[in-house]
């Protein structure tokens, strides 16, 4: 069947990090908003051999040709012509976000529990909501090296391109705790994978003095700072392709109330102790 290509314009919203792939070396899973489609999942991006023209950035806006994945069956997922990609305007925060919310506002759900009983019902896979309270930022010590597979993978993507830095695995996992806004939420714990907070990793690494200063400045900024009183905090969550019932946080969307909504008041930090 011929493949029928799309001819886009889309805003990105999260690209996450890296992962070793033996069929594509490595490949970055990207989420984007369009027009027409609203959520889009575009996949397998080999982002770091892209051109440097073509490494778009969050929030920047692109054209591309795009084509439904007929490897996924989740209704958002395209696979992109890279060649296509065109890097435009980025949509800045120095004047609002109102313009970021003019695109991310017509796309955003109720509740986490909604977006799990529409994956149930249509399959949907990528959304965006506002949790009623986030209770913590949990980070957990991981594994140092890649696992054997992705190790063989990755000594395969040195082979085919040895310009590209090798990609350090992050030994640290984190994830959100939080209660979502339907009212018979029980709590979700859920990995967040953006690709910014394991840069943030990185960069702290390298300054601080310890495992636990490291924590410690990567909480304050995803936990006391993102999620801070005066934000109108969203997460942007996706699903796994193998295990659909399987949410991770893809990205938060920080906004100040002021630029949101202005009806929203308080803090959605919640004390664990109240």
């Amino acid at each position: 069947m011929t493949q029928e290509w799309l001819d886009r314009h889309a805003v990105i919203t999260v690209k996450a990090y890296p992962n070793p792939s033996a069929k594509y070396h490595e490949t970055v899973c990207v989420a984007a908003i369009t027009k027409e489609e609203g959520w889009i999942r575009l996949y397998p991006v080999q982002f770091r051999t892209l051109p440097q023209a073509k490494r778009f950035k969050k929030y920047q806006q692109i054209h591309l040709k795009m084509t439904k994945h007929e490897r996924d069956s989740r209704p958002e997922s395209y696979r992109p012509d890279e060649l296509s990609i065109e890097a435009q305007d980025v949509i800045g925060s120095e004047m609002g976000w109102t313009r970021r919310w003019d695109w991310i506002r017509p796309t955003v759900n109720s509740s986490m529990c909604e977006i799990q009983q529409l994956q149930k019902t249509n399959g949907k896979s990528i959304g965006a909501f506002r949790p009623k309270a986030v209770l913590d930022f949990v980070i957990e010590d991981d594994q140092p090296d890649w696992s054997g597979r992705k190790q063989s993978a990755l000594d395969q993507m040195t082979l085919f391109d040895e310009r590209t830095e090798r990609l350090e695995k992050i030994p640290m996992i984190f994830k959100y705790r939080y209660v979502c806004a339907d009212d018979a939420c029980r709590g979700h714990t859920q990995s967040i994978i953006d690709w910014e907070l394991m840069e943030l990793y990185r960069n702290v690494r390298d300054r601080a003095a310890s495992s636990e200063e490291i924590k410690a400045k990567i909480r304050q900024k995803y936990f006391d700072e993102l999620c801070g009183p005066r934000k109108d905090t969203h997460f942007f969550v996706g699903n796994h392709s193998r295990f659909p019932n399987t949410f991770m946080i893809l990205g938060v969307f920080w906004p100040p109330l002021t630029d949101a909504n202005p009806d929203v008041k308080g803090s959605i930090q919640k004390s664990l102790f109240q």
